[in-house]
Order: C-alpha cells, then sequence, then structure tokens
C-alpha cells in the first residue's frame, strides 16, 4: 500500500509540472501572441464566408417567414371555408332530411291514393258486372215482353 501511495505521489507530481509548464507557455502566449499571416487570412477568410452565410441564411429565414405567413393566412382562409361548407353541409342535411319526410308523406298518400283507385276499379268492374247483368235481364224481359206483346195481339186479332 505504501509502494501504491508513492507511485500516486510521483503522478501527482508529474502532473503539476506539465500543468505549470503548460500554463507558463499559455501566459507567454497571451503576452506575446505569435500570429500566422496565412493562419489570420485563412480565419479572416472564413470569417467572411461566415458572414455571407448568415446573410444567405437570413434572407432564407426571411422567404421561408413569408412563406409560413402566407401559408398560415391561406390555412385560416381554408379554415374559414370549411366552417362555411360545415355549415352549409348542415342546412343542406337538414334540408334533405325535411324532402325525405316530404316523400315519405308523399309516397304514403301516393299508397292511399292507388288503394282508392284500385277500390274504383273494382267497384267499376262491379257496376260493369251488374250493368251487363242488367242488360241481359232487360234484353230477357224484352224478348218476354215481346211475346207477351204478340199474345196479345193474336189474342186481340182472333177477338176481333
Amino acid at each position: 500500500m505504501y509502494d501504491q501511495l508513492k507511485v500516486l505521489e510521483k503522478t501527482v507530481l508529474n502532473i503539476k509540472k506539465q500543468y505549470q509548464l503548460v500554463s507558463a507557455e499559455l501566459n507567454s502566449l497571451k503576452q506575446q501572441p505569435n500570429t500566422d499571416p496565412k493562419e489570420l487570412a485563412a480565419l479572416k477568410t472564413k470569417l467572411d464566408n461566415s458572414y455571407l452565410e448568415r446573410d444567405k441564411a437570413n434572407k432564407q429565414l426571411n422567404n421561408l417567414d413569408n412563406r409560413y405567413q402566407s401559408l398560415a393566412e391561406a390555412h385560416h382562409m381554408i379554415g374559414e371555408e370549411q366552417d362555411k361548407l360545415q355549415t352549409q353541409l348542415a342546412n343542406l342535411q337538414q334540408q334533405n332530411s325535411k324532402l325525405q319526410q316530404h316523400n315519405s308523406q308523399f309516397k304514403q298518400q301516393n299508397d292511399e291514393l292507388q288503394q282508392q283507385n284500385s277500390d274504383i276499379k273494382q267497384q267499376n268492374h262491379d257496376i260493369k258486372q251488374q250493368n251487363s247483368d242488367l242488360q241481359e235481364k232487360n234484353q230477357l224481359a224484352a224478348e218476354r215482353t215481346q211475346v207477351v206483346l204478340n199474345r196479345l195481339t193474336r189474342i186481340d186479332q182472333i177477338e176481333s
């Protein structure tokens, strides 16, 4: 265990030395910065490119914002139109319901009238049958009356 503590102490001392070296290097760079002209030019180019990309992104953002506004307005108008159409649909469904009720009543009246028509046709048929029977009876009565008249005429002729 003692050995492990010694190893650990050496490691800590090494880390402290490295920290001091890096810290000293950092302080010297802060006091006397080394500027590489190529690196500086590359960084300026990157900065300029980033400004151009930012401007381009802002334009795209504005375009997207305008499109969003247009879509939002269109969505709102579509919503209003949908509400109007829903109202129209409700009204048409109500009218359809009333028309179906009227249609049902008309069908019922039609059925009743057809039944009345059928009854009238049956009565007409019965009347025609009665008329036919009466015509036969009338014909038979006319024939019998003719026979009786003929007999009476003969009897009258015989008596005169």
